[in-house]
């Protein structure tokens, strides 16, 4: 075993050691953990006997499988992304509908306190319009400071990515490592008399042995023909 191969089969270790940490956990977290951790185990297993194959058609399952094994630590690393996106989403939703209670509200309270000028009777109205439209008011100033502090800094953002990048540049490694590996492999031993040039067993000269004494003349080979005679045949 040279170094090249040595260190294919180290940096394949290593490789997927790493991956499996995020694919168990996404496993994991998607059905049980002992279940999780069959899948993870049972689709890295499958990938590395396909990718290992020499047939083409298996090492292309084995990319479809790789795929399997890739979606899952990525969603892993990414899912704080995701996680602020749909808090984003939620939050400005939230907030549009705080803007039209809030101008609801004024409207409202608008009304009731031009008809207490005109008649007594609107007091209880005016301040359940009050507090309907603090509480709003409230609501939306603690939503905004909220939002900016979850909203998820450019450098977390980086990070993320830069573990996403790594995730997809390990599986690729590990893929070259299978090949690696596999051509460094000997090849199948060929079949008995497979060689370039043999003779097929069916087509040689029977032994002298096992052909009957008065037959083995007939059954003498070209090589023991005496010379003149060959001569003169020619």
């Amino acid at each position: 075993m040279n170094f090249r191969t040595f260190s294919a089969g180290i940096l394949l270790i290593g490789c997927i050691g790493l991956l499996q940490v995020h694919s168990i956990a996404f496993w994991s977290a998607s059905v049980d953990p002992v279940t999780g951790l069959f899948w993870s185990l049972v689709l890295e297993g499958a990938a590395l006997w396909l990718w290992s194959a020499r047939r083409l058609h298996l090492r292309l399952l084995g990319a479809l499988v790789t795929v399997l094994l890739l979606a899952g630590p990525l969603y892993q690393v990414s899912a704080p992304l995701f996680a602020e996106q749909a808090g984003v989403a939620a939050a400005a939703q939230r907030r549009t509908e705080l803007q039209a209670e809030i101008a609801s509200a004024e409207t409202a309270l608008s009304a009731f306190l031009t008809n207490s000028q005109q008649r007594v009777g609107w007091a209880g109205r005016i301040d359940a319009a009050q507090g309907r439209l603090d509480a709003a008011r409230a609501e939306l100033a603690g939503l905004t400071r909220a939002g900016a502090e979850v909203r998820m800094d450019w450098q977390r953002q980086a990070v993320i990515g830069l573990q996403a990048l790594a995730i997809a540049v390990l599986q690729l490694v590990g893929v070259l490592c299978i090949g690696e590996l596999r051509r460094a492999a000997p090849a199948p031993a060929a079949a008995p008399g497979a060689e370039e040039g043999a003779i097929p067993a069916e087509s040689q000269e029977p032994p002298a042995a096992n052909v009957p004494r008065g037959m083995r003349r007939l059954h003498r080979p070209a090589s023991a023909t005496p010379e003149p005679l060959r001569a003169a045949v020619a």
